[in-house]
This record gives C-alpha cells, structure tokens and sequence, in this order.
C-alpha cells in the first residue's frame, strides 16, 4: 500500500507519546484517523492539534481492558466508509514497582492492554482486510522486550 491517501487508520494509544506521532504522520501522509485511548480530553487535544491536515479525524475513548469496549471500537472501526486499512496497536500500560507488590487485578489489567487486546482487535478487523484485499496490521512494542528495566517485568 504506497498511497495511504483517503484511506483510514485506526490508532490504539493515540493520545499522548509515541501514538500522538503517528497520528501526525498518518495525517500528514493524507488518512484519516479514528484515534482511540482511555481519555476522551486528551483524545479531543490530539484531534485539535491535527485539524489543520484536514483529513476526517474521528475519537473514540476505549478502555481496551474491557472486552466490550474493545469490541465496540472494532465496530466502530468496521463502520468506516471504507473500513480500516492500517491498526496500530500501540496502546500499552507500564508500571515500575517491585512485581512483588503488583496486585494481582493490575497484572490482568496489564495483560489484557497489552497482549490481549492487540490480538483481539486483529483478530476482529482482518476479516475486513482479507475482504478487501489490502490491509496493514503495525504491532508497536518496546526495547524493553529486548533487555528488561528493573520493576518493569509485567510490562
């Protein structure tokens, strides 16, 4: 896909790091975006400061640890005119404490942003992709997956 011109990405993490710049690169390169993160303020924010690319900026405040938000947002997805042709999963959630002390609810919270639902929203969006015959799945991850941090295992 050399053109992304007109064509939609949807972006998990989108309000605030890296998912903000992708945003901006996406909307530079001409798609339109459904941005999609836990805050809908900082959703707004990102959707103000990319306005002036004109491309269709829509938002969608999505805690992706919950199982019916996720699939609501891929409905929402699948609704786009021309469905989604670029997912990045981006959205993660880090916590640096001693993994001793890290409840046991926060490690499945954890787990279900960041593997879980990556996977999930694929799995709920390629139909669309085969379908079409054209799609791109961006797995964002981090260097911490290549040497660990101290007080970063769940992550």
């Amino acid at each position: 896909m050399k053109d992304l011109t007109g064509r939609t990405a949807l972006i998990t993490g989108a309000s605030r790091g890296i998912g903000v710049y992708i945003a901006r690169a996406l909307a530079d390169a001409g798609m339109h975006l459904l941005l999609a993160a836990r805050s809908e303020p900082a959703l707004a924010a990102v959707r103000e400061q990319l306005a002036s690319t004109g491309v269709r900026i829509a938002c969608m405040p999505t805690d992706l640890a919950d199982r019916s938000q996720l699939n609501a947002l891929a409905a929402r997805a699948d609704a786009e005119p021309d469905g989604i042709s670029v997912l990045v999963n981006n959205a993660a959630l880090e916590q640096a404490v001693p993994f001793d002390s890290v409840p046991p609810e926060t490690l499945d919270q954890i787990l279900e942003v960041n593997l879980r639902a990556p996977v999930i929203l694929t799995r709920l969006l390629l139909p669309g992709m085969v379908t079409r015959g054209a799609g791109h799945v961006v797995n964002v991850s981090s260097v911490a997956g290549l040497m660990g941090a101290p007080y970063e295992e769940a992550y």
